[in-house]
């Protein structure tokens, strides 16, 4: 997955999709060869042996139909939400080019970089990549106001934003490094 990028390497399931469709394609082949091999050259199938491949038939393209519907739901997940919310996207390839922008900053124009790397702040974005799965990409210029409170050694920033509040929770504290 090299190469992918940092926001769609989170947005989408599409390469591991795509790597179990290619799996998937690939067994229905090997299938149909033993199939054609065994009633066709050999022909010492049984009632049995085909009521097994018919099962493995039916496994197969059951698992497309999974595939094939996960695909079509991934797709308007709740981060493209977001992300759409505050970018004004319309369309998944502009996300492609908001992650290279994003990279080229990071690379280029990186302010600071807090928690072990998982808070980054450039000049235009402020990436959020929490250990507990929480991911948010936004943009600087959208930032009303940041707050830190603590609660039992438990501390959050919250965000409020011209789109909507953001709250991120992190368990104890730790010193940010630059």
């Amino acid at each position: 997955m090299g190469g992918q990028g940092i926001l769609l390497r989170k947005v989408t399931l599409d390469k591991t999709l795509n790597q179990l469709q290619i799996f998937l394609k690939g067994a229905l082949m090997i299938l149909l060869m033993y199939l054609i091999n065994g009633l066709f050259l050999e022909k010492n199938f049984k009632a049995s042996d085909i009521q097994l491949l018919a099962a493995l038939y039916l496994a197969v393209f059951l698992g497309f139909l999974f595939l094939r519907r996960k695909k079509k739901f991934s797709k308007d997940s709740v981060l493209v939400d977001a992300i759409k919310q505050y970018f004004e996207i319309a369309e998944f390839s502009d996300i492609e080019k908001l992650d290279k922008e994003l990279i080229k900053e990071i690379k280029n124009n990186r302010r600071f970089v807090t928690n072990k790397g998982q808070v980054v702040g450039t000049e235009s974005f402020l990436l959020f990549d929490l250990i507990d799965g929480q991911f948010k990409l936004i943009p600087v210029k959208c930032i009303q106001k940041m707050t830190v409170r603590s609660v039992d050694n438990q501390y959050y920033v919250q965000i409020e934003t011209s789109v909507q509040a953001e709250k991120f929770s992190s368990k104890e504290r730790k010193k940010p490094r630059s």
